[in-house]
């Protein structure tokens, strides 16, 4: 954390580490935080995992929320949320796929890209045959079962 990335909310002082130097007060880590970022490291593949490991270290010490039980709500709350990024981006960083993913994309995880688009008469058809299991309990089965015979009887031809 190089060069200041925020003022300091309490004392309004430009900061650039998770406490304000100036006032002490723990500040908020980032919305969206960047692994490599947040330890300080060059955005590349190849990583000392041993340094990785002891930037993990010096920042855990920083905002342990054990460090925060006597502070404000908000900054043991802050606490809790910088334990978290923590936790993420030292996850990321030290499993090659996850770093590759967010050197190449941003994210540690894929988009989502929605589930698939189904047919209306089918839900519809789908939300028929949960009524009348509701009021037939089984006949579904059985009905399901004769399908899947007729189904299997046409892949055959």
């Amino acid at each position: 954390m190089s060069s200041p990335r925020s003022v300091c909310f309490s004392c309004h002082e430009p900061v650039n580490a998770p406490s304000c130097v100036g006032c002490g007060v723990l500040q908020p880590p980032p919305a969206v935080p960047d692994p490599f970022v947040m330890f300080g490291l060059p955005h590349r593949f190849h990583l000392d995992l041993a340094d990785v490991d002891g930037r993990y270290r010096a920042l855990a010490r920083q905002t342990h929320p054990d460090r925060f039980t006597t502070r404000s709500a908000v900054e043991r709350r802050m606490a809790l949320m910088w334990t978290a990024a923590l936790n993420e981006s030292k996850r990321v960083l030290k499993d090659d796929k996850l770093r590759a993913r967010w050197l190449a994309t941003g994210r540690a995880q894929p988009a989502e890209q929605g589930g698939p688009t189904l047919d209306p008469a089918f839900l519809a058809e789908i939300f028929e045959w949960r009524e009348r299991d509701e009021d037939e309990p089984g006949v579904m089965h059985t009905l399901a079962s004769a399908a899947r015979t007729a189904l299997m009887g046409e892949l055959d031809q």
